[in-house]
């Protein structure tokens, strides 16, 4: 294909992609009307418990870059610095009056209340009104003024654009700043491109990221990238141009970065609006899910927990760093990790799954005891593997170092699983997990899950596209 038609057909598949991203006239309508009105009642509702304070909208319908069927509202309640801290918990009192039932209160920097009204997911995010070169007390500070610069700096053709890169990063799966995803926030997307331009020479810039590329829109580290590169670790640095000591990238995990150089670069030898809009995965049927599973010979362990009650960042925080803990836990008692993942509805049920390379050990284990010059440590591995009815062989010596051979304590995953788990506690998992855990655990292995996955639709289509494990613009 030569390069003018295919600069002709991505030409024509943004295109496309563009109408479908841009919000109708009634759902522009709706949503400002709804995000306006709310902040009146609940600048007036804040008027009349004696708290004086502005309330604005902000994030992507404050600059007009949000997308078509997006639900987000983020209302910001600044209040003087002069109140303090404590004036946060009023102004989430009012904000709970005011969001009526369906809310979680959650902690970032800052306390802050997310809720269900209307349709919309709501945040009301108290912070300190400041002037413009006060110091930042927190991220949440600062936000007012990245609405401030993006609404001054953005053309309306730039806000189409930055809708097209938003599009293409929700298609490919790395949109989004929140834990769950770790990929770019809309701010990032935004100053992307306002440094880049149009979205295609976005992409192509992206196709040829290095290692901790340097995105510096003011040119505040011009000359001086080595600075930036020890002052900021993460896998991709976007100075901030309105604080040249943050990184508007940190968010952005190694993964979600490789995936959009690598969907960038697919993307611009195929264009295709199946970038922006992939198709649905077709969910394996039940008896495709077995056979699947029972193809690989290996063991695929279910770790089933009811309602974690949690706004979606802690959530997955959660979730998260208990999936790590598991994982270690596996590698402790000489189980081999092959993949795992994780997967929540948000609201009933969590799941974790773990594909090992056996369910079941063999009974013995070797175990390595100190050298032989570490006379106190030889003298406590001897006091406790002399006399171990667990020892089948042992101690004795070989090369430099003590060794044993003994009986493992546990040789099914499941009889660990449940051991380690029955009171959450011990091994590392998070606070609310580990609740979840001595409350409501099922472990699940194999064919087990066959019930579960038959019964959720949204379970079965997260566990295809695990066990495809592709993402769907590779062909």
């Amino acid at each position: 294909m030569s390069q003018e038609i295919l600069e002709a057909k991505m030409s024509l598949v943004c295109e496309k992609a563009l109408r479908k991203a841009i919000p109708s006239i009634e759902e522009r309508r709706e949503t400002i009307w709804f995000s306006q009105n709310l902040a009146k009642k609940l600048e007036s509702e804040l008027k009349e418990a004696d708290l004086e304070a502005k309330v604005q909208v902000e994030g992507s319908i404050a600059k007009d870059t949000w997308l078509a069927g997006e639900k987000d509202i983020d209302l910001f309640v600044l209040v003087a610095k002069a109140y303090g801290r404590d004036a946060f918990a009023k102004v989430l009192e009012v904000a709970k009056r005011v969001a009526g039932e369906d809310w979680l209160e959650a902690y970032a920097e800052h306390p802050y209340i997310e809720a269900k009204m209307n349709g919309f997911t709501v945040d009301f995010v108290p912070c300190f009104e400041l002037e413009r070169g006060e110091g930042v007390v927190s991220s949440v500070d600062r936000t007012p003024f990245h609405t401030l610069y993006v609404k001054k700096h953005l053309t309306p053709e730039a806000k189409n654009e930055v809708r097209l890169l938003k599009r293409f990063m929700r298609g490919i799966g790395t949109y989004g700043a929140e834990i769950k995803v770790g990929g770019f926030s809309g701010y990032l997307c935004e100053i992307l491109t306002l440094y880049y331009g149009r979205f295609p020479r976005l992409l192509q810039a992206a196709s040829d990221w290095r290692e901790r590329e340097i995105v510096d829109l003011k040119g505040y580290y011009l000359g001086r990238e080595d600075e930036a590169l020890k002052i900021f670790q993460e896998p991709l640095i976007v100075v901030d141009p309105v604080d040249k000591g943050r990184n508007v990238a940190s968010a952005v995990r190694t993964d979600r970065l490789n995936e959009f150089i690598a969907a960038s670069r697919s993307f611009l030898k195929k264009p295709s609006l199946s970038f922006f809009y992939p198709r649905g995965t077709r969910t394996l049927s039940v008896a495709e899910f077995i056979r699947l599973m029972d193809s690989r010979s290996s063991a695929f362990v279910f770790l089933k927990t009811d309602t974690i009650r949690a706004v979606s960042d802690v959530l997955w925080g959660q979730l998260y760093r208990s999936q790590r803990a598991l994982e270690t836990v596996f590698r402790q008692h000489g189980f081999s990790l092959v993949r795992s993942g994780v997967w929540s509805d948000e609201g009933t049920v969590n799941v974790f799954v773990f594909e090992l390379h056996s369910r079941f050990l063999p009974l013995v284990e070797r175990h390595l005891g100190p050298p032989v010059w570490k006379k106190k440590d030889c003298e406590r591995f001897l006091a406790k593997h002399r006399k171990s009815s667990r020892v089948l062989s042992g101690p004795r010596i070989e090369g430099y170092r003590w060794v044993v051979e003994r009986r493992r304590k546990y040789t099914d995953v499941a009889d660990l699983l449940r051991e380690k788990l029955k009171n959450g506690e011990g091994v590392g998992v998070a606070s609310l997990v580990s609740q979840a855990f001595a409350s409501s655990l099922e472990v699940l292995v194999n064919h087990e899950a066959r019930e579960f996955y038959s019964r959720n639709p949204s379970f079965a289509k997260f566990l295809t596209e695990h066990l495809k494990g592709r993402p769907s613009w590779v062909k």
